[in-house]
């Protein structure tokens, strides 16, 4: 008998979680994803218990059983790795065409719980062939050798994986008997599976929340309706979150009891997940915002129940935003915008490639289990729902007023998880796992899927490249509808650009700053556009001297009262540190993450 190393990667991550109209989409398909790669990692632990090195829960038997919603556990990677004892290599593949095996047994079976909770005929030829082919997966496997050098074995099976993903198999297409079949509206790739005399009005697609002419592959209809939909958390009640929070009771009360019906009329959807904490109004809060609620008011003109409804929806949050809040303060109206968190472990292939052993590795694959299993904990602290917490890999929701401090708080813990394994390996203090984060903000009528290659835009700038910017970063991408990308950057340790940032957040916050600040600095910066480039004193002075005058004139809280002189000098000093552009850009993303309602933002909203 013989070791060796074996590896198995299920996929593809883009038709199963990029490809997303919607949040549930999103949230779905990591769902999907992680429960294969659950159900492939228990036949390796049945067949060899304690074989597994990625994932590695404290519990295997009862950790790695099928969920029917997730809970606060951390996901199960889509890449796992063990180490088995088996007479040949022959063996080694039949083992991991069981795991594979496996994991297409399980997405077929909520494929056809998705199917039943549908309850209407589908095209059943396309559906089977989708259904059979959703899932692929590459393995490899290497021996151990018998000296025993884990380190060398591990390169070889990554190698090896590289190698088998780079050869690509071509099966033939099963043919169809219906040709031009239009494709699905989340990513065009497939036919849909949906019969054609499904119209707009039909039961089916306000099921699947399809508007007239939308189509949906069988992996889209198992994103709209496998698991329990009132698990997951909408983007639009992320977004409302910190108005919603701000109401009386009483408010709260009417807007819950004037909302309620609109479930049963299946025109909005409930939300129970996330440990309740959005019972002030457990509704996916899409016709909170008047542009929404106007919509739905012209689509249902000829439904008088549907129209009773809204327009006692309509005239609650009519009154309601021109009431008081519990501060004093006057309502308004919910933010449309909301923040996409995606953040990746860095240095976590330096650090594996010091486990000179198994069971070392299993330690640091430990430790990132239980940095996992706290993710949800931390971002439901801060308002927010983490839709995928496996290993280092974060995805997760977040209201844009709450988004920053999270951030800062899951890369902290993420370096106390992984601190004391890298000390036992014998890690210098500055080559360490860190933790980079990006963040994407946008508008709730975005595409998901577009939100979340935001996000994934500002987890890449967050971990530098090879032209030497480092790692270990915040990256925000603020996406505004009416607007061009504004980014911002900082390493964890620049106290200074943390805190001017959070200085200008609290300012905008307490209406210190005026907004048109930053774009009166952009306007500064074309005037001076021949002095880019230039930090002569000459030209530093220059370009000081005009942000003074701009911010003596400016004014704030009514156009009467100066700006404080300490956030004055907070400007110029940056002045000093940052381009012009660069230190508007600042200004900006401060006034996004300081907003708590539509009249935070101003016209740019």
């Amino acid at each position: 008998m013989d070791r060796f190393l074996i590896t198995l990667s299920l996929g593809p991550v883009q038709s199963l979680i990029g490809a997303a109209r919607t949040t549930r989409d999103l949230w779905c398909g990591s769902w999907l994803l992680s429960e294969a790669s659950r159900a492939a990692a228990r036949v390796l632990h049945e067949r060899q218990p304690d074989c597994l090195i990625f994932p590695c829960p404290e519990n295997p038997t009862t950790d790695l059983l099928p969920q029917n919603e997730p809970g606060d556990a951390a996901n199960i990677a889509n890449i796992l790795r063990a180490e088995v004892v088996l007479p040949k290599a022959a063996a080694a593949r039949v083992l991991c065409e069981e795991a594979k095996a496996a994991a297409v047994s399980r997405l077929i079976e909520l494929g056809d719980l998705a199917r039943n909770k549908l309850g209407r005929f589908v095209r059943e030829q396309v559906w089977q062939a989708q259904i059979d082919d959703i899932l692929e997966g590459f393995a490899s496997w290497v021996s151990i050798p018998a000296d025993g050098d884990y380190t060398q074995a591990s390169r070889r099976l990554g190698a090896a994986l590289a190698a088998r993903k780079a050869t690509r198999d071509f099966k033939a297409c099963r043919p169809l008997e219906a040709e031009g079949l239009p494709k699905s509206s989340l990513d065009g790739a497939l036919e849909t599976v949906l019969p054609p005399d499904w119209s707009s009005g039909d039961p089916g697609r306000r099921k699947l929340r399809l508007s007239d002419g939308e189509q949906l592959d069988a992996l889209g209809v198992m994103k709209r309706l496998a698991g329990n939909s009132d698990q997951f958390t909408a983007y639009p009640r992320i977004a409302a979150d910190p108005w919603v929070v701000q109401l009386t009771p009483t408010q709260q009360d009417d807007l819950r009891t004037s909302y309620e019906p609109l479930v049963g009329l299946e025109l909005a959807t409930r939300t129970k997940g996330n440990e309740q904490i959005y019972d002030a109004l457990p509704f996916d809060a899409e016709l909170l915002y008047a542009f929404r609620l106007d919509n739905a008011l012209a689509s249902a003109s000829g439904d008088d129940h549907e129209q009773r409804a809204l327009r006692n929806l309509q005239q609650c949050i009519d009154r309601i935003s021109r009431e008081q809040t519990t501060s004093g303060g006057q309502v308004g109206a919910p933010i449309p915008y909301a923040a996409v968190l995606k953040a990746d472990g860095d240095r976590m292939g330096a650090l594996l490639s010091r486990a000179d052993n198994a069971d070392r590795a299993r330690d640091v694959s430990r430790a990132l289990h239980g940095f996992a299993s706290n993710v949800r904990r931390i971002v439901r602290e801060y308002r927010g729902h983490a839709i995928y917490a496996g290993g280092d890999d974060v995805l997760a929701l977040l209201p844009l007023a709450q988004a920053r401090e999270c951030s800062d708080k899951l890369a902290r813990i993420f370096v106390d998880s992984l601190h004391v394994i890298a000390k036992e390996m014998k890690v210098q203090a500055d080559e360490c796992p860190t933790l980079s984060v990006g963040l994407g903000i946008g508008h709730f009528m975005e595409p998901m899927g577009d939100l979340r290659a935001r996000a994934e835009r500002a987890e890449r700038a967050a971990k530098g490249d090879a032209t030497g910017t480092p790692r270990n970063a915040l990256a925000i991408a603020l996406g505004v509808r009416s607007g061009a990308e504004i980014c911002w950057r900082a390493q964890w340790g620049d106290a200074r650009a943390f805190g001017a940032l959070d200085r200008m957040i609290k300012a905008f916050k307490d209406g210190l700053l005026p907004t048109r600040v930053a774009y009166d600095l952009r306007a500064i910066d074309r005037r001076l556009a021949w002095l880019r480039g230039d930090e002569s004193d000459r030209a530093r002075g220059m370009r000081g001297a005009e942000v003074e005058r701009m911010l003596d004139r400016a004014r704030i809280r009514g156009g009467f009262k100066p700006i404080p002189d300490d956030l004055k000098d907070l400007i110029v000093q940056r002045v000093r540190v940052q381009s012009l552009k660069e230190l508007a850009d600042t200004l900006i993303v401060a006034r996004w993450l300081s907003a708590r309602i539509d009249s935070d933002l101003g016209e740019q909203a």
